[in-house]
């Protein structure tokens, strides 16, 4: 079957249907709703509706608490701590940094920490959240091991996403989002459902060679992006995701794609910075319009008709996607069929547009 393009309405309606059958509150549902299509309108289709299949597996196996009881255990005037209760990690990642937002109000900025989390999602979808405000964000969360350290061959480090998202003025905002391997697990989880090979060297297999093979893959270990630097970067994002906020890390960390009983125990930091609190907010994002724009303006490399701004080609991605809607494959086809099958829901994913 041919790749189909999907209208993010009605994806996100059938997300919302999913959630509410397993038990999750409306408003929680269309959060973890907004949250996966957001992915795919982004062109981050790795943590898209793809998901799904996990998160409903996670659900009904009681891994994922689809009615927490979330507390906030520690409170200052500029940090929180939460434990999240095994909510799904949309749920309280979103609550956290929008109580982070509201105490940067008041103190120019702060800090939110997750304990007792699950898979966030894409990390802009947070940071993203400071700009409407005139804030910086920043958000990072770890993962279960899946990427090796610097000069080791075993599962032993997360993929460990960091993101930061700094409002501009006439220029869109500048939203850096990435994992800390050279490729997200995501994109390898897809592949192997499509039955597709992965590029050479993402990852290596179960013996420490180099694999095209996703299965493979998948059984073995990502690589950290830049050597030891993405290796360094995953660890500190451990850190802070991990260790700082009372959270489990490095192995001990639950997979999300096996053990339904089990939840995962990922960590969350976010922080926001009210940028009236250290500089006129005009005068910032006209300085920040002119940095983008020498940094336009600078000599292209060779073959490059232009040059892009972190985030500026996730930006394009999701206007065209609005307009056009976004591609799943057969095999993520075939997983929500089967959710819609086994679940009796009415909204019917082989009804959206196939071209």
């Amino acid at each position: 079957m041919a790749e189909i393009y999907v209208n993010p309405q009605k994806a996100k309606e059938f997300c919302i249907e999913a959630f509410e059958v397993l038990g999750v509150p409306k408003q929680d549902a269309e959060t973890v709703a907004t949250n996966l299509v957001e992915g795919e309108l982004r062109g981050l289709g790795s943590h898209g509706v793809s998901r799904m299949k996990f998160y409903i597996n996670k659900l009904e196996g009681g891994g994922f608490n689809p009615k927490p009881d979330i507390k906030i255990i520690r409170e200052r005037p500029s940090m929180l701590v939460m434990d999240a209760d095994n909510a799904l990690g949309a749920v309280a990642g979103t609550k956290a940094m929008s109580m982070c937002i509201e105490k940067a109000k008041k103190t120019g900025s702060a800090c939110a920490a997750v304990r007792k989390g699950n898979h966030f999602g894409i990390a802009a979808f947070y940071s993203m959240m400071a700009l409407e405000h005139n804030m910086i964000g920043f958000a990072t969360c770890n993962s279960n091991s899946l990427m090796a350290v610097y000069g080791g061959t075993s599962r032993i480090l997360g993929t460990n996403p960091i993101s930061i998202a700094v409002p501009a003025g006439k220029r869109l905002p500048l939203v850096f989002d990435a994992a800390t391997s050279l490729v997200a697990s995501g994109k390898i989880i897809v592949a192997d459902i499509e039955g597709k090979p992965i590029p050479e060297g993402w990852a290596m297999d179960k013996d420490g060679k180099s694999t095209t093979n996703a299965k493979e893959a998948l059984e073995g270990a990502l690589l950290p992006f830049g050597g030891y630097k993405g290796s360094g970067l995953s660890i500190m994002v451990d850190v802070f995701s991990g260790i700082l906020t009372g959270a489990l890390f490095g192995l001990h960390i639950g997979e999300l794609r096996g053990s339904p009983e089990k939840g995962q125990d990922v960590g969350f930091f976010y922080g926001a910075v009210d940028i009236d609190s250290f500089e006129d907010v005009n005068t910032f994002k006209t300085r920040v319009d002119q940095m983008i724009d020498e940094l336009k303006a600078s000599k292209k490399a060779e073959g490059a008709e232009r040059i892009y701004m972190p985030g500026e080609l996730e930006f394009i991605k999701k206007e065209a996607n609005l307009r056009n809607g976004f591609k799943i494959g057969s095999g993520v086809l075939k997983d929500l069929m089967d959710i819609k099958n086994k679940y009796g829901l009415k909204s019917n994913p082989e009804e959206w547009l196939e071209v």
